[in-house]
């Protein structure tokens, strides 16, 4: 009986005596074949702030939709562009702001900013100053003085050349009167005729009263029937030079064809070269930007501009080199002051 337990328990203490063997060898420790793994760490990316692209500032805090804004603004516009430059307009502009970022070019329009000390505490920004008569150019600030638009200093000068250039001062002015400017031109180029001639009486017939310079109207509504007319009716007192205050293209071209020596405030027809003594143009702030800015933005400070009358499409053989040297010292002194047009701007009537 006793022989019969053990061989029936024999095979269960086998088993126990197996299990005990293969759980008394286990080893906690990793082989090389199965390695811990390890936790990988990815830093968190450094954020790195944009720098500013180079910028040409405008300051017009109150000159928003006058004409030297309106220039100012365009042509700024136009240079940024091609210089691939930023264009910013502002009300002001601070030493700090100007130093956090690169500002090449400020131009400042008329206002209460002393850009004196502006300049002096930013000698890395070149500024340009438009319109700021007291200022004196220094090595990174240049400025622009510029007259504001007098027709009648246009229609002084014009009848000052009309009468030096033309024989027994046979000249006539057309405008639209019931303009204010074309009030002024006109009125103003009598007294420019007189200026030179006095009386301006000619030495031989027709002699029209009460005398030189005769008057015409053209308006944007004329006709080339009232052109006609115009032209025959200074025919008729031997008109020789006509000066014409905003004409239409047309005009300039019939009177030309006409055999009439024209001046004007605009450019002259391709065609009309033999016939045209000059043009007298005001202010062109537009065109000496386009030429200044580029030397600005190289660098090439302490410039100083006075933009004033300027006499274009000169014809030499109509209006010689000395009647132009003696035209010019004229108009430093109108500009000045020591010369007056005799009219009013602002009503295109005569001074009293």
């Amino acid at each position: 009986m006793q022989h019969i337990w053990i061989r029936s328990c024999f095979p269960l203490l086998i088993a126990f005596l197996l299990l005990t063997a293969c759980t008394g060898s286990v080893d906690s420790t990793p082989t090389a074949a199965n390695p811990l793994s390890t936790a990988t760490f990815t830093p968190e990316p450094t954020l790195t702030p944009t720098p500013f692209p180079p910028a040409i500032v405008l300051i017009a805090p109150q000159a928003e939709g006058t004409p030297w804004f309106n220039e100012t603004n365009s042509v700024l516009a136009e240079i940024a562009r091609q210089e691939n430059l930023l264009f910013e307009i502002k009300p002001s502009i601070t030493v700090e702001e100007i130093q956090s970022r690169p500002i090449p070019l400020v131009v400042i329009l008329p206002d209460g900013i002393d850009l004196a000390a502006l300049a002096e505490s930013a000698p890395q920004t070149q500024f340009l100053a438009v319109g700021h008569a007291s200022l004196s150019p220094q090595t990174n600030l240049s400025v622009i003085t510029a007259q504001p638009y007098r027709p009648d200093w246009e229609g002084f000068v014009a009848g000052f050349i009309a009468a030096a250039v033309t024989e027994d001062w046979r000249v006539a002015v057309v405008s639209d009167s019931n303009t204010t400017e074309g009030k002024a031109a006109q009125n103003a180029f009598r007294n420019g005729v007189r200026y030179f001639c006095g009386l301006c009486q000619p030495l031989y017939p027709p002699f029209p009263v009460p005398t030189y310079p005769l008057y015409g109207q053209l308006s944007s509504t004329s006709t080339s029937l009232d052109v006609d007319s115009l032209i025959a009716y200074f025919q008729t007192w031997s008109v020789k030079t006509v000066f014409f205050h905003q004409p239409a293209l047309e005009w300039l071209t019939a009177f030309g064809q006409a055999g009439f020596n024209l001046i004007s405030d605009q450019p002259p027809p391709p065609t009309l070269g033999e016939r045209w003594i000059v043009s007298i143009q005001s202010i062109d702030l537009a065109s000496e930007l386009r030429s200044l800015i580029p030397a600005l933005l190289e660098g090439k400070g302490g410039q100083d501009v006075n933009l004033s009358l300027t006499l274009t499409y000169i014809n030499e053989e109509l209006f010689s080199p000395g009647r132009q040297a003696f035209t010019e010292q004229m108009i430093s002194e109108l500009v000045s002051g020591y010369i007056d047009s005799g009219v009013d701007p602002t009503s295109g009537e005569f001074l009293p």
